[in-house]
């Protein structure tokens, strides 16, 4: 039985407003997804995630251990682009500070067991990326975020079609304003919280695009 789950954040210049949607069950996959909509044009608006808890799986003897999957990164990235130019969109560009973000968050979510897009002190997710994909001398800033979990592993093909299937996550994926985008990709053995001690592939994507 494979499980996974999915969540979004999305930004775009002169634009606000919020999305939702209910975790929802579908076969033996439990999805779930959310959106909010943010933009650094001079504006922020933002919705935060409640957190879930669940147990840690140490405290039943459990020793998870939590790599990084660079391969299953670039395979995702070639993979995301090719479903952008499919779609007449341009390819967004590797940036060394979205990844930076990606792979932050990817490990911090691991480590805490929640999967949410806020960081663990309750910062918006933007404020994360901000601060290694920086705004300062820019005249926009946009940033965007999709999230998921699959258990036991996930490949390229079940990262895209999982958000292509989801409506939020396929808009943020297809959104003609990004440049750039970092990936991050890590396994866990025994994923706590929510991930149930599973043995988990958590997934982080972040877009975005800067102007002068």
């Amino acid at each position: 039985m494979s499980r996974a789950g999915r969540g979004a954040r999305s930004g775009y210049p002169a634009r606000t407003g919020i999305f939702a949607s209910r975790a929802e069950i579908k076969g033996v996959e439990r999805l779930r997804a959310s959106v909010a909509v943010a933009a650094l044009v001079g504006t922020l608006t933002g919705v935060p995630l409640a957190a879930a808890t669940g147990t840690d799986p140490a405290a039943n003897g459990a020793r998870a251990v939590i790599t990084a999957q660079p391969g299953l990164d670039a395979q995702i990235v070639s993979r995301l682009n090719a479903i952008r130019v499919d779609h007449g969109l341009r390819r967004l560009t590797p940036a060394p500070g979205l990844a930076a973000a990606a792979r932050l968050h990817s490990r911090q979510m691991a480590l805490s067991g929640r999967f949410q897009h806020e960081s663990l002190d309750g910062s918006a997710f933007w404020k994360r990326i901000r601060r290694v994909y920086g705004a300062a001398g820019f005249r926009t800033w946009t940033v965007g975020e999709n999230l998921l979990w699959w258990s036991p592993t996930a490949t390229a093909a079940d990262v895209a079609s999982g958000w292509l299937d989801s409506p939020p996550h396929r808009q943020n994926l297809l959104n003609p304003s990004w440049c750039e985008i970092g990936v991050s990709a890590v396994h866990d053995t025994a994923a706590p919280g929510d991930f149930e001690g599973l043995e988990t592939t958590i997934v982080t994507a972040d877009f975005g695009c800067r102007r002068r």
